[in-house]
């Protein structure tokens, strides 16, 4: 006979859910999620697996709190984008800003064992990088409509963008082109908005 299911008083609270999580989020960045078990993630915690169980019904739930809270702290940028107290160029300069250094917080570890082990928790990242795209569309197309911008698609402006922040949360490239992150962003920011001719 199998082993009757308790049912567990659990706790709601989103300051604990959110202080175990972030207690959590530098070992996971460390060493990713291949083989990633309630009593790892309990003890990265400094709590019982007990306790885990009184807020976390899952592994996937917990990975899921994860990924939620860190996407949140990134969509952030928002508020400088759209930030009307700051010259229109400035906006997208601290947003996109604020938007590399923290998707850079995520190691390519993490994400690489996210997609390949747990896909569809995966879908959380990819419906942000919609949103994301989505709010320098609409920012774009703001530009278009007071002026600030040529007509151009703005579509083709997302794509760039796109791009370049995948390729700025790649280690490879930024080590390859001896380029720091800063440099890369002062040079994409320059380029994107003054050209490339003198």
């Amino acid at each position: 006979m199998g082993r009757k299911s308790i049912n567990k008083t659990r706790s709601n609270s989103p300051a604990k859910k959110d202080e175990l999580v972030q207690r959590l989020i530098p070992f996971l960045q460390e060493k990713g999620l291949q083989g990633i078990t309630m009593d790892n993630m309990a003890g990265a915690m400094n709590i019982s697996k007990a306790t885990v169980y009184k807020y976390f019904q899952s592994r996937e739930e917990i990975l899921a709190a994860v990924i939620a809270f860190k996407l949140d702290e990134i969509k952030n940028f928002e508020l400088y984008l759209n930030d009307i107290k700051v010259e229109y160029l400035d906006r997208y300069k601290n947003a996109v800003q604020y938007l590399s250094a923290h998707i850079s917080d995520i190691t390519n570890l993490f994400l690489a064992d996210l997609k390949t082990y747990f896909p569809h928790l995966w879908q959380m990242i990819e419906a942000f990088k919609d949103y994301c795209m989505n709010a320098l569309k609409a920012y774009y197309n703001e530009g278009i409509r007071k002026g600030y911008f040529n007509k151009i698609n703005p579509a083709i402006m997302v794509m760039s963008d796109q791009f370049f922040l995948d390729k700025l949360t790649d280690p490879d490239f930024l080590v390859s082109h001896k380029l720091s992150m800063q440099q890369a962003f002062d040079e994409y920011f320059r380029m994107k908005f003054y050209g490339i001719m003198k």
